[in-house]
């Protein structure tokens, strides 16, 4: 397998791995009440970990959240979004506000030769 195949493969399964991980982390007693508690609906948590997970199968390690998630529904709920993935360990800020980063992505390894 070449290098660049790999590392596409890695970063899909990357993405998948983390979509699969926010989906059953809302779906838990705990994360439905804590999305209740945000007002946000699992439909749209579920919605926005998918757009996301394309963007960590790219390559991409910080995300704009205004592209991401403000393109699915208005400012107000897109902070609720944000704040129940903030809440949740699932992404954290960085220095720049519009940029966000998804936790426990692992860069992808190049296979041993």
């Amino acid at each position: 397998m070449s290098c660049r195949i790999h590392r596409a493969a890695t970063l899909r399964a990357n993405g998948l791995v983390w979509r699969d991980r926010v989906i059953a982390d809302t779906g838990s007693a705990e994360g439905r009440a804590v999305a209740w508690n945000h007002q946000v609906s699992f439909d749209l948590i579920e919605e926005v970990a998918a757009r996301i997970a394309g963007y960590i199968a790219r390559g991409e390690v910080v995300v704009s959240w205004r592209d991401t998630i403000g393109a699915l529904c208005g400012p107000r709920q897109t902070r609720r979004v944000v704040s129940y993935l903030e809440a949740r360990g699932h992404i954290e800020g960085t220095d720049d506000r519009d940029l966000i980063r998804p936790v426990g992505i692992r860069p992808p390894q190049l296979p041993l030769v």
